[in-house]
């Protein structure tokens, strides 16, 4: 990668917000040749995007860094290369790094898994364990870890194993007589990753063995990465020795992803080849405002929307809110009722960068009475209150001010496409809450 380029990433990262980041600037492969930067797009979608919203910021990065380098940016060409290093590991592809969308939720876990992954032999944080519900990226995580391991030193040995794979080896070895062979086999790794190690509990004999394999590996300094359910400390039937050597390491959650991060994954997913749906962030938005459990419920969504543009022959292009209520039916039913004021007139005043207490205030600049309308109109809509206990939480204002705000915006609603979106956002976030 060319060096301007790596530099210019951390510029960008801390600049733009992260889910941006990793859908629209991370997948882009640099090349730096002859004074000039070449970024190359994985396909016309991210390169559309980039020209219109984030090319000065990226004009801006390079020229903090390298002021007498010229910019272009395309499509990257397919090539088919018949040398593919095959890795010995059993790694998923898609697994990487690059592939991964960053959000609050797992921000800490990845800037934590890449530096570990970068100086396997010397990181501090041995085991890492990284543990949360289904479904929120815990395996990527791991697995990215193998693949920029492998990427910095070709002749590491990675050993990935889901535990009950691992359970169902001491289990043969044990009636074939060939225990010590299965332990040399892990013991020789480098980078142990194990998948679901909560499942471990209540097997004894599997964690005798797996207790000597972890001591060996530990002792010879060699990384150890683990994927759970939860803390380790709170694996019931879990033996108090391994207890103490899972602790003894860092232990991260993975918390489920934020709005805008559910996003973000439903736009890079929706880029996948094997998808190749054309979404846009509003409609991404609205799908990821009803669906808040986790990345495979986003996953299925994504496709059951596919098989239905697919099936039903619309047009790639004109995926519209409509059709995506159609496919997606009661996933997409918003279920949002009696919700407090504060938490409206909070959300309103953060969607329009004021303060709560300039929703009340009698000041009557367009962008001020606009907010302060929504603000009214979404409580009518969404709270049990009546509209004179409305007014008295802006400003005192009266039952006839209250009519007049909601009046306002069912005309507006009706006639500006902008504030349409943003009724609609408000809601998608405050069914969040």
């Amino acid at each position: 990668m060319s060096q301007t380029w790596s530099q210019c990433l951390n510029t960008l990262r801390d600049n733009i917000p992260l889910s941006q980041y990793s859908v629209w600037i991370q997948p882009l492969k640099a090349l730096e040749n002859n004074n000039t930067l070449f970024l190359l797009a994985p396909n016309s979608q991210v390169l559309n995007y980039i020209n219109k919203n984030l090319k000065v910021q990226i004009k801006n990065a390079v020229a903090q860094h390298n002021k007498n380098l010229k910019i272009f940016i395309s499509i990257a060409t397919n090539q088919n290369s018949q040398n593919t290093q095959q890795h010995t590991s059993p790694l998923f592809k898609d697994y990487t790094f690059d592939n991964l969308v960053l959000g609050n939720a797992n921000q800490m876990a990845y800037g934590a898994t890449k530096q570990i992954a970068e100086n396997i032999k010397t990181s501090p944080y041995n085991p890492f364990i990284i543990y949360g519900g289904s479904g929120l990226g815990k395996t990527h995580l791991m697995q990215a870890a193998g693949h920029l391991a492998k990427e910095k030193n070709p002749n590491i040995k990675i050993i990935y194993a889901p535990l009950m794979d691992f359970v169902r080896n001491i289990t043969s070895s044990l009636r074939h007589n060939t225990i010590e062979n299965i332990k040399t086999f892990y013991q020789s790794a480098d980078l142990l990753l194990v998948d679901d190690i909560h499942l471990i509990a209540g097997k004894e004999k599997s964690q005798e063995e797996f207790f000597h394999i972890f001591n060996f590996l530990f002792s010879g300094k060699k990384q150890i990465i683990f994927t759970c359910d939860q803390p380790p400390k709170n694996i019931k039937s879990l033996e108090d020795r391994l207890k103490t050597r899972f602790s003894q390491g860092l232990n991260l959650q993975l918390t489920p992803p934020e709005l805008e991060m559910r996003a973000a994954i439903l736009l890079k997913k929706s880029q996948n080849k094997r998808i190749n749906i054309n979404l846009t962030e509003d409609t991404a938005l609205f799908i990821a405002g009803h669906i808040a459990s986790n990345v495979r419920d986003l996953e299925g969504a994504l496709l059951k929307l596919k098989a239905f543009v697919d099936f039903s022959k619309i047009n790639n292009n004109f995926i519209s809110k409509e059709v995506i209520e159609t496919a997606l039916g009661d996933l997409i039913k918003p279920q949002i009722k009696n919700i407090d004021i504060n938490d409206i007139q909070k959300e309103v005043a953060k969607h329009y960068a004021l303060t709560i207490s300039d929703l009340s205030s009698k000041s009557r600049k367009q962008h001020m009475v606009l907010a302060r309308q929504m603000a009214i109109f979404i409580c009518h809509e969404l709270s049990s209150l009546s509209l004179s206990k409305i007014g008295k939480h802006f400003g005192n204002r009266d039952h006839s001010t209250v009519l007049h705000a909601i009046k306002k915006i069912k005309e507006k609603h009706l006639e500006s496409i902008e504030i349409k979106n943003d009724y609609e956002l408000i809601k998608l976030k405050l069914a969040n809450l």
